[in-house]
């Protein structure tokens, strides 16, 4: 599983590919071939979404309750957001950093060194991935997969106001992503999707996929 699943979660920044192993314990790194593949990170507990900007890489831990942040090169990590009831998804843009908690039903944020975190949405069911972008934006989107067909997808400014469903009747969304478009999977309908930025227009791009979880938008 992809981006904010319980497998593995992958970020990019140009030149390399970032990945986490929840089963290993470790953040990793390779080159977008895949070769020179190594590890930056170990003993890392149940390492699951991950996000990453110019200068550093952040990740969820969902057991532990914490968001680390780690330098590119896996240098310093360090705890910088705790005491949360299982964070899951992670977004970062150029100021915030952005996340998910879906035992609380809630997204948060909070600056890049992780101080004043704070709630931006509560209310949600079970969301999962999030992701910042868009123009004229920039809008946080984020999935509410629901466990089951009434999931949706959700889109607030980045301070958290006006938050609404834009996407509804969703099969548990997990993953999201966002470019000139909005992009978001159904692993349980087996589908990859994508809508305007506003939600308009909602359609699946390939269905038959099996569990398709996460999804990203390159460069």
């Amino acid at each position: 599983m992809v981006l904010t699943g319980t497998g593995a979660s992958l970020g990019a920044v140009p030149g390399h590919l970032y990945w986490t192993s929840a089963g290993g314990g470790t953040i990793n790194v390779a080159n977008p071939d895949g070769s020179s593949p190594r590890v930056l990170v170990s003993g890392q507990r149940g390492a699951e979404a991950l996000a990453v900007d110019a200068s550093h890489l952040y990740w969820t831990a969902i057991g532990e309750g914490v968001i680390y942040e780690a330098n590119l090169d896996g240098t310093n990590p360090q705890a910088i957001i705790s005491g949360q009831s299982g964070p899951w998804g992670v977004a970062v843009d150029a100021s915030q950093l952005y996340w998910t908690n879906p035992v609380a039903g809630t997204i948060w944020a909070a600056n890049l060194d992780g101080s004043s975190p704070h709630v931006l949405a509560t209310g949600q069911d079970n969301p999962a991935g999030v992701a910042v972008g868009g123009i004229p934006g920039p809008l946080l989107y984020w999935a509410n997969t629901d466990g089951g067909s009434n999931g949706t997808i959700n889109s607030a400014n980045l301070d958290g106001t006006s938050a609404s469903a834009i996407v509804t009747g969703q099969n548990a969304p997990a993953g999201v992503a966002v470019g000139s478009s909005l992009y978001w999977a159904n692993p349980n309908g087996g589908t990859v999707n994508e809508a305007n930025l506003d939600g308009g227009n909602p359609h699946a791009l390939f269905a038959n996929q099996n569990a398709s979880f996460g999804v990203a938008v390159g460069p």
